[in-house]
Parts: structure tokens; sequence; C-alpha cells
């Protein structure tokens, strides 16, 4: 049970699917439709067919000329989600034009926010009385209404100004919820889809803008926590439903698991969830229909192949075509005869109502309760004197922290949710005790973002102020929080890679004995050779190896602990893992002793210490006690076990620590490992790829800051990637599928691309091209993709070949598996016989030949030699017994893995989805990803680097008829592989998030303190001041409905933050260029905005040239500084922005100043020598505006021609720095040339007479004063 969010395009899918044109026809009035604002009726609502139509939901629905709660026709949804206009007037609410995105996938419309319900609700609703029915969807209604009610109150805003810099309050959301009954297989599923437009109206000036989707994407888990908590608040409060977690449920590590409710039973359950029953019991009357006619008992072969067949027949996507309520209830009780003929409805219900529970009312002590009935969980945050809350505050703090390295308030929300989850409250007072739980939380926090302005006198402003008083440029709900003990490890990980090791072998020794190794045959590449010396003479306590899929890492590390042991001796070296499974093939692999992750901090826990210090006691008792030397004998070499047993599980000092696959170890690991190092005296190495997967569900990102901050070897060359022609010998089509460079492109799919730099996002087009040429792209809709995908995966196998197919989704997964394993049994390459086939956790049922994975880890469970069986472990079948399975690992050794625990842990190993398949290696692999799936560039890179042969990524798309639909709507693209192409380089150009706290804590600071970001706030700001002057000066000038249409245009915010700047440098020429009249249509005849006509005026003919030079009279330089008649809360926050810009400019200069980067040097020199006291400071202003990274040009290659504004700013500042130049763009355009002045004259900084500026600004006339608040984090060096 959870909300699930989905972005929207369009709303067909909902339209296609509700009874729409009955209700056009007047077969079901609105009165019939059950609900609080309907009549008493619901006969017609439950007996037509299709699902119902929509509802407008949201309270912006009354701008739009509907009303929460009442029904919505086809054309009013289409026209607000597919048109983007207000169905009551017609009138666009997309004035700007949004059009298809850089990916060529179409704009977001709006979002879905799917609500769906525990199985147990299912059925009870499936086979309740209609009263009953009818109070279950009423409850269901108000969760969904109070969950969209509550995203309005606490996180629906749009933006504003250049960038989306401020978070402005919107007047709500609005649109449409639909109910749909069942489930694609026609189970009983009643679930609401809340479909919100992504259009909302801006509070503060009435434009219709974009919802901002930070706070969608932000908030969803918040949210689904929360209606899941209400749903069962509701249906407790109404009906007295008592829930409890199921036993299947425990155990499987979810942290958000649905309660179900008491008194349903698990078979009733099993029989609607899924086709499975439905595919048996029609299996069941095919088989005995054909021995009927035939006489004879068919085969397993026949049978496997009517297996395939009836799978195949019954897997169907939603159809357009629904039934109704009626129809499907009539359905469900033959289902329920066929399937479950010994349940009875009215025991289930006497079952049900024999388990009654209350909800906490408002007047009692919710807290109180809570605290009661969570004491067990808490019983490790518990402190003296802590109220009930505080111990949920701590308890959240704590939970949240073991999974992330920052949040966000919301993520601190959820957890509350969480940990309220088995309370069942007055529903109103729901969020109320959550969000306290999670203030009290978020104080033991250490906020990173920081908060720059104060509120001062904006008050209740929109336009200024966002929620809890904050400035609209500091919108509390974007804040990022840490907690100081993540801090304080990555610190201490982090002073690890910086320490003096006196370990540390001196400069040429670790080359000159790899170099002896190689000579002596060790096989080591030129990068491995390099690596590995670079991990020995490294001078620092730790450092790393980063190697990508395929480059040999294991190898590289079996020459380094070789050579360490040279020096050091046997057992030096300790690997550390986080399975069993990757311990042994550590340990095999390198030659040295290894253990887990988990073992290690085990051994040395204090609980460990005490079990050891009893054992001793045990012996010395023993030894003591023994009567003759033989049993002295004996205990002593027990002793002696123990001992070395013990001692093998140690961090010793001189010992080489190597941690594999770090990229996935957890912070708090890395730490306590760091620790025990430095305590032991021990060298620690991180070993792994952080462009892969990083630590799941715990904060992490050390190996990925290493990568950053070069404190690390890497590998170059590739050798898991094999182009033998000979490996395509079998193939159908030769050799066409051989593509030798595959292994080197990885290495570009790995890097990814930046969408901020224009030669980096080609190089990614290329690499995409690259990828189609040599067949390893392919396109279509999605069931082609799944159909192409498992062809591929098919036709490998009967080559011999091992595959895996990675699948989008959990479902899919199954269904591909599903899918291989009756295809073999058809095609004869696994066994079919029902009476040797075992049941898997997935529910499928596989035979001898087949491949199955493990899921869990058991030490009870074990191979020949000893070797404990581990997650993600890959076997095939040999054999199946009565009460096991028999079967083979990869490297040939034989398992035998008992029946009953393969039915709990074990799955079909043909598909997979990305998370679970690193670590596989394969021949053959092709990945699917749906055409609603998002990636970032590294699960793109581990999917595609588990082949050594092949790597096929199957990029899928919408349906043709929705693609058409999008293209009219917003051009984007239609054909099959121009999407693919476009959604791959999508997938290149999203870089994930490997931050630490502690990184992300700067970025933080640099995003928020940058130029960039402080001079669109004081564009907002200004342009606020500077808005209704010009809109007075636009009347002196131009007819009425000219200045309506400028005032009334989504560009109006624009053109004021440009007049505030403009009158303020140069008030007549700005006045001259805004008097100029303006066309309706250009010289084409097509319509044109006024304001964004303008706007274009004042930049190129004033505010390119003049704000592109530096001036000392202004702001740092660079932004003239407002002048108002009066002092308003605009000015105030004007005044602590330039406040802020000033700081920001002098921050750079000190930060230049240290000459660390070889520009800043050049630049100190030339100041010296022409006397430009700015020029650091205006060069590092420069560099910071336009993102200039350039270690040696100080402000790099000159700009493009239409860059305007930082062109202009490139001139003036090459000819301070050359020496040559006027300093202007285009001299010989802006002024006539002077015989008497030199042909390269020395250019210098512009200072105005300031009698003459304040005589050419007569309207912003006042003396600039200092802000009068305090600015609080402002920026220090």
């Amino acid at each position: 049970m959870a909300i699930s969010m989905t972005k929207l395009s369009s709303a067909d899918y909902y339209l296609d699917r509700t009874r729409e044109a009955l209700q056009a026809d007047g077969a079901i009035p609105d009165e019939a439709t059950p609900g609080p604002l309907t009549g008493p009726d619901p006969a017609a609502y439950y007996n037509a067919e299709g699902n119902p139509p929509g509802r407008w939901i949201g309270s912006a629905s009354r701008l739009l000329g509907g009303e929460t709660g009442r029904q919505a026709g086809a054309e009013t949804v289409r026209m607000l989600i597919n048109e983007r206009r207000n169905p009551e007037t017609g009138r666009s609410l997309d004035q700007a034009g949004i059009r298809a995105d850089n990916d060529g996938q179409p704009p977001i419309a709006g979002y879905d926010l799917t609500q769906t319900v525990p199985k147990s609700v299912s059925i009870l609703w499936a086979f309740a009385d209609q009263d009953t029915r009818r109070a279950i969807d009423e409850c269901l209604h108000q969760a969904a209404d109070m969950t969209i009610g509550y995203f309005e109150a606490e996180y629906a805003a749009t933006r504003a100004g250049a960038g989306g810099v401020a978070s402005t309050a919107c007047d709500g959301v609005a649109g449409f919820a639909f109910d749909h009954w069942d489930s694609r297989d026609g189970d009983p599923h009643p679930h609401t889809h809340l479909v919100i437009s992504n259009r909302v109206r801006r509070t503060t000036d009435g434009q219709w803008t974009a919802l901002d989707g930070r706070a969608v994407y932000g908030a969803t888990v918040e949210l689904s926590e929360y209606n899941a908590n209400l749903v069962k608040d509701l249906l407790t409060q109404r009906l007295g439903w008592a829930w409890h977690e199921p036993a299947r449920a425990r155990g499987r590590g979810t942290r958000a698991v649905a309660g179900e409710v008491q008194g349903v039973p698990e078979e009733l359950i099993d029989a609607f969830s899924g086709r499975d029953r439905e595919i048996e019991t029609r299996l069941a009357a095919i088989i005995d229909e054909e021995e009927r006619r035939t006489g004879h008992t068919i085969g397993w072969k026949r049978r496997a192949e009517l297996h395939k067949q009836v799978w195949l027949e019954t897997r169907k996507p939603k159809t357009d075509a629904r039934p109704g309520l009626a129809e499907l209830t009539r359905r469900w009780h033959g289902k329920l005869r066929a399937e479950a003929p010994g349940t009875s409805i009215d025991a289930m219900w006497q079952a049900v109502d024999s388990h009654r529970d209350r909800t906490i009312e408002l007047g009692q002590t919710a807290s109180r309760a809570a605290g009661i009935r969570l004491a067990g969980q808490l019983a490790d945050h518990q402190t003296p004197g802590q109220t009930e809350l505080e111990r949920l505050a701590d308890a959240a703090m704590a939970h949240t922290e073991r999974t992330r390295a920052t949040w966000t308030l919301s993520n601190i929300r959820a957890e509350a949710e969480r940990l309220l989850a088995d309370i069942r409250l007055d529903p109103t007072a729901r969020a109320d005790t959550a969000n306290q739980v999670a203030e009290l939380a978020i104080r033991r926090c250490v906020k990173i973002t920081p908060t720059r302005y104060r509120a001062g006198q904006a008050g209740d402003d929109p336009a200024l102020v966002s929620r809890a008083g904050r400035s609209t440029f500091d919108d509390p709900t974007l804040d990022r929080y840490t907690s100081q003990t993540i801090l304080d490890m990555e610190k201490r990980v982090m002073a690890t890679f910086g320490r003096t090791d006196p370990l540390a072998w001196g400069p040429g020794e670790g080359t000159r004995l790899i170099q002896s190794m190689r000579a002596g045959g060790n096989r080591l590449s030129d990068d491995q050779a390099k690596a590995a010396a670079y991990l020995l003479e490294n001078p620092h306590a730790a450092s790393a190896l980063i190697g990508p899929a395929g480059t040999g890492k294991t190898t590289t590390m079996r020459a380094v602990a070789r050579a360490w042991e040279t020096r050091h001796g046997r057992g030096s070296v300790l690997g550390l893992t986080l399975s069993v499974r990757a311990r042994d093939e550590l340990a095999d692999s390198i030659g040295t002793n290894a253990i887990t992750i988990a073992k290690l901090l085990d051994n040395v826990s204090e609980r460990h210490r005490a079990q050891i210090d009893d054992l001793r006691r045990e012996y010395r008792c023993r030894l003591a006690a023994a009567r003759t030397p033989a049993e002295r004998d004996r205990i002593r070499r027990a002793i002696s076990e123990s001992d070395a047993r013990e001692q093998a599980g140690l961090i010793h000092p001189g010992q080489l620590v190597i941690v594999d696959e770090a990229g996935m170890v957890g912070t708090p690991e890395l730490d306590a490992i760091a620790e025990l190092c430095e305590r032991a005296g021990a060298r620690l190495v991180l070993t792994g790829d952080p462009m892969q997967l990083d630590a799941p569900a715990a904060p992490g990102g050390l190996l990925a800051w290493a990568e950053r901050e070069h404190r690390c070897a890497t590998l170059t060359s590739l050798w898991r990637f094999r182009s033998d022609p000979g490996l395509w010998a079998n193939d159908p089509d030769g050799g066409r599928a051989r593509w030798a460079d595959e292994g080197k492109a990885t290495l570009r799919l790995r890097a990814g691309g930046d969408r901020a730099k224009p030669d980096s996002v080609e190089a990614c087009r290329r690499l995409v091209a690259e990828y189609a040429a040599h067949h390893r792209l392919h396109w279509g809709e999605d069931r082609e993709c799944e159909e192409e995908a498992y062809r591929m995966t098919l036709q490998w196998q009967k080559t011999g070949k091992t595959t895996l197919l990675v699948a989008g989704t959990n479902e899919q997964v199954r269904a591909m598996n599903q899918r291989t394993i009756l295809e073999r049994r058809v095609l004869g390459l696994s066994d079919g016989d029902p009476s040797r086939l075992a049941t898997l956790s997935d529910g499928l049922k596989i035979g001898a030949g087949d491949r199955i994975v493990s899921r869990a880890n058991d030490h009870q469970v074990r191979g020949p030699d000893g070797h404990r069986i581990e997650n993600g472990m890959a076997f095939t079948v040999t054999r199946i017994d009565t009460d096991a399975i028999a079967c083979r690992d990869a490297d040939g050794r034989q398992w035998t893995i008992p029946r009953d625990w393969a039915k709990t842990n074990c799955e079909a190993g043909y598909a997979t989805t990305i998370h679970k398949s690193q670590g596989m290696t394969v021949d053959r692999c092709a990945a699917m990803f749906p055409s609603d799936a998002r990636v970032p560039c590294n699960l793109q890179y581990v999917a595609a680097t588990r082949g050594r042969e092949e790597n096929h990524l199957l990029y899928a798309c919408k349906d043709e008829k929705t693609r058409q639909t999008e293209a009219m709507l917003s051009g984007s693209d239609t054909d099959p592989e121009a999407i693919a192409r476009q959604r791959m380089l999508s997938t290149l150009l999203t870089r994930p998030d490997t931050r630490t706290a502690t990184e992300t804590r700067i970025d933080e600071h640099e995003e928020r303190y940058s130029l960039t970001r402080l001079l669109r706030e004081h564009d907002y700001a200004a342009g606020l001041i500077a808005g209704p002057h010009l809109e007075a000066k636009l009347r002196q000038c131009h007819n009425p409905g000219i200045v309506s249409m400028i005032t009334r245009s989504p560009n109006w915010e624009w053109l004021r933050a440009l007049w505030s700047r403009a009158w303020m440098t140069d008030p007549k020429r700005a006045m001259a260029i805004v008097s100029r009249d303006i066309s309706p249509k250009d010289e084409h005849g097509n319509r044109q905005d006024p304001a964004a006509v303008m706007a274009g005026r004042l930049s190129s003919g004033l505010l390119d040239r003049l704000n592109g030079a530096v001036r000392d009279d202004w702001t740092a330089g660079i932004i003239p500084p407002i002048k108002a008649s009066r002092n308003t809360a605009a000015l105030d926050l004007v005044r602590q922005n330039e406040l802020l810009i000033t700081q920001r400019a002098d921050a750079l200069a000190r930060q230049a100043a240290t000459g660390e980067q070889p520009w800043s040097r050049t630049v100190m020199e030339t100041a010296r020598k022409h006397g430009d006291h700015n020029l650091l400071r205006d060069v590092a202003i420069y560099r910071d505006m336009w993102h200039i990274d350039d270690p040696d040009q100080p402000i790099g290659q000159r700009p493009p021609g239409r860059s305007g504004r930082q062109e202009q700013h490139w001139c003036n500042l090459d000819a301070r720095i050359t020496g040559q130049g006027s300093g202007v763009v285009n001299p010989g355009k802006t002024r006539k040339a002077n015989r008497n002045r030199p042909e390269n004259p020395t250019p210098r900084v512009e200072t105005p007479n300031p009698a003459a500026m304040e005589e050419r600004n007569p309207q912003w006339k006042t003396r600039q004063e200092p802000s009068s608040n305090n600015s609080p984090d402002v920026p220090t060096q």
C-alpha cells in the first residue's frame, strides 16, 4: 500500500478506461455517484460498464470552473492536462509555450500519484455488501483528498526569477481522481489515480506557471507513508478494523510494510494475487479435455507446450473496454468458487469483526500511547527524563542517518510516519503528530544548506516570503541536513587519506619489485603495474584503487598482496568483504586471509570480547581440572586453535587491509575499519568502482570522494570483454554482432557527460551513434522490446551461451523468467515433468536444467567445501529430489539445497533487475529500459557490462497513439529510433549522486553563494521594485492595450528585472528603448510577445554592452545598486543581496590571492604592472559568474558572439589583462575613432561622476543605506 508517482505527458490512459461515453449519453447522472456530494442511489454507478469518470481534486479546481468531488468530462480533462488550457474559458495556461525537452521527450503535463491499498482491503471491498463497499470507497476518497490537501499545505509551490531562484506560493493544485477497480489480471484491486496538473496559479501575480517538480519528487515518499497510515486510520475509525503484519512480510528487510486486515485468510489473498491460479485451473481443464478426446495421458513435454500456450493467452495488457463493477463482482465470485472452494466469505467477515480496534482521538495523548506501543522498538534510544515524542524523534533521527548521508525535512517526516505506522490515530491529528516528531528530530540535525536572508519587513508578502517565514530565496523544504555523527565519521576517514604512514614504501621501491615480478612471469599490464606500485609507495595511511568493470582489480591486488608479503611476511594481508561469497572469492583469488566486515566488527565488539573472556575462563577451569597429560594437551590445542581463529579475525600491526567493493560499503563501516587500522598501525586500501552501485540504503560516497580528490590509482586496461571471431561461429548471422571495441566503449559509458558543456554532449551523441551502428542499441514499443530481448536471450541459449536479461521491474522479471522456463521445456533444454518440479519463492516451478539464484545468506546451507550459500549466487539445477535440489554453481561445485529453503529464498535466474545484476558475469546480456523509466548513467553502465561478448540496450517507447498525441501537443519525437537515441543520451548526461555529506555541505554553500544565483536573486527582488515604475513609464508612451499585454505576459517578470538595471545604468537611453512602437506581429506575420520584444531590445541595445563593463561605483563592480524613494521590504531584501554579492566578491578575491592556480599568479603580476588594484577580484568574479574552470587561462576562450553580456564582460577584462584592444565588443559601432587615442590603449575601470549619475536617476534618488538586517550564514573565507 503506497503512493507511487509517475510523470505524465497526457491523460489519455485514464480517459480510455472510463465510461465517459455512457455518462455523456445520460446513462450515469452525477447524482448516481456515491459519495458525500451525491445522491443516495449508487446502482447506476456500480452497474454501468467501465471505470467511473474522473472527479475534480485540489483546491485550485475552483479557479478552473470545477469543484472538488464533482465529476469531470473527458473534454474537461483533456483541456487541462493534455492541452494546458482552462476548461472553463478555453484560455491557455501555458503562454510560454512548453515544448519537448532536450532529450526529445514530451514535457510534463502532470503527475499521477497512484493510491493503492493492501490486498486484504481489496478482498474485503470485493466481497462486501453495498453499504460496506460504499463506506470503504468513501474512506479511500477521503484519504486521497486529505493527501492532496496536505501536499498543498506543505509542499505545493512554483518558481520565479531566472533559473527559478525564488520559491513562491501557488493557489493550490488542480486535477482529477480516477478510480479503477481491478488489476491487469482482473483481480480485485481498487486504486485511485490522482492526476495533478502541472499548471498552477502563482499567488503573487496570478500567472499560470509550472508546479515546482522538486516538491513533488521530494515529498513522494512522505506522501506515501502518510497516505498509507491515513487509509488504515480511516478504515479503523469507520469500520473498526484491526491490522497486523503478515508472517510472510517479516524479515523482508523493507522499511515500508503494508499491514493487512486481521481476519482475512492468506489463502484467499493468494487466490486473488495474480494469474497463477487462473493458469493452473485453465491448464488442468485443457489437459483434461485433450486426454478425454485422445484417450491418452499426455506427457510432460506436451504439458509444457500447453502450459506455454495458456501462459501467453492469459498474459494480456489492460484493454480500453473495461467491464462494470457488477460484472467484475460476478467474475470474482466465480473465481472464488473455482480456486478456493473451501473458503467461506461469511467466516471471513466474522473473523474480521472479531478483531476490533479504534483510533486515538484528539482528546487523548497520542504521543503517550505511541510511546507505550513503541517502547520495545525505542529501547536503544531512551534517555532518562525524555518524553515519548523525544524518544520517537531520537529513533527517527537514528533510522534516517543509518540510511543516507544527507536528507530533507520530508525524509525525516516520512521516517516519523513509519514509526507511527502501527498506531491508529485520529486521521485529522495524524500529520500534526508525525510532524511534531519530525520537528524535534530536525533540531538534532546539522543543517548544511545556508539560510542567507532575513525576512525582516516582508511580513507575509508571498513575493518575498515562503513557508515558515523564510525568504522566498531560502525555501525550507529544499534545505538539506546531516548529522554531526556522519560529518565526524567522514572527517576521520578523509583524514586517513592525508595522514603520513610509516609503512609506506620509499619512492621507486614498489616499482622495482613489481617490475621484477613482471619479469618473473606475473602478467600485469602497464596500468596494473603502475597502480600496484602506487598502492605500495603512496605515503599516506589510506589509498584507493578504482577499477571500472572488467579492468582486473583482482589481478592488481594479487600482485600488491604478494609484494607486501615479501616485506611483512605471510599473513600480513587481510581482505575485508561485504559477503561470505565475496570473502571466499577474494581469499582464493589473491591468496590471503579474508573475513567479512560484519565479522570483523563483531570480533571487536564488547559482546564478543565478553564471550571470548568467558571461553578462556572455561578453558582455564577445564585445564585445571584435567587429570591426564593427554587431556591437558587436548585442551591446550583447543586453546591454541581458538586463539588462532581469534587473531585471524583481527587487524594487526604492519598489515595491509584491503576493503573489497568499497563503493558499496557504508560510511559507518569504513570509519570503524579506518579507526581499527590506525589503532593497530595497519595500512588501508579501498578497492572498487564508485560509478557502479553505491552503498545500499546507507550513507556512503567515500570511494567516489577518493576518486574526485585523486587519492587513488585508476585501472584502464580491459580484460573481461572478448571479441575472438570464433565466439560467434555458431551464430545464425555470423559475426554481424561482433564489436571488437565494445569494452573500450563501456569506459565512455561510465564517464557519461555534462549537460552544461556542448563538447561533452556531442561526444555522448557520438557514443550513442556507435552503439546503434554496432547493433547494441534497440528500440520499439514496450511489448516489442520485451519480445526482442526475450528472443535474443533464448537464441543465445540455443548456441550454448550463458545469458542474462535485465528487466525494468520485478513484475517484468518474473514474467520473463516464467516465459523462459516454459520455452526451455518445450525445446527440451530443461525438465518439465510435474513430478520432478520444485517451487521457488517467486512462485515459479523449475526443473533440471533451469537456472536459479539465491536471495539470502544462510550458514546452514553449505557446499561440499564448506562454502556458505550467499545472496546472489547462481546455480544450474541438475536434479530435483523429494526434499532437496541438486545443483551446480558457476565454478562447477555441487550443492544440495533443501527444497523448503529454496521455496523461501531462491528465484528463477534468467532475468533480474539492474540492482541485482551487479557482480554477475555472463556471455551475453540484454537490458530493457521501459518507456516510463529514467535511469542514471551508473545503472546503464552496470547493465551494459554484464556480458563478456555482447551487451544490448533496449530503450522502449510508448504506443503509437500516445506518441502521436504527445507530438501534437508538444512537438516531441514519434520515431522509436530517435526516442531511443535521445533516451540513451539523456541517461549518459544524468549523473548519480555519490557525494558525501562533507562535499554536499560545500556544494550547498557554493551554490547558494554563487554569483550566478545571487545576481538572479538581485534581478528578481529589484524587479519587484522596478515593476510599478516601469508600468507607469509604459503608460506614458503606449496605449492601454499594449501595456496590459506587457504586464500580463509571462515575460513581464524578465522585463521588469532588466528594467531595474537599465534605469539604474542609463535612464534616458532605457526610456528611449521602451518608448519605441511594438507591432503585435513580427516580420513574418507571427504573433509576438511585446514584453519579450522589449526585453530583447533592452538587452541588446543597452545592458549587454554597459552591464558587461566593470564600474567601481557598482556593487562588486558588476551590478548597479538599486535606489528607491522609500524603504520597502523588497528594497531591504535587495540591500541584503547586494551585501552578499560584495562579500562573495571579496571572498573570491581572497581565495585567488593565495596564488594556488596559475591563472591567479598571471593576473596578480599584470595587476601590479598596471596598477589595476581590482583586476584580480574582477577576474575571479568573471570566472565565478560564467563558470570558467581553466586552470591556466584567466578568463578562458572568448565567448561566442551571441553570448551578449558575457562577451562584453570578456572583452573588458581581456583588454585589462593584455593591454590590447578597447575593451568593447564592437568599438567601431559604439563610438567614433579618436585619432589622438593610442591604437592599443590601456583600458581602465570606468568611474562615472557621482553627481552626474544622481542627475540621471531622478526616480530612485535616495541615498543607498546598508541593510537594516544582518544576513545570517554569510560566506566566510
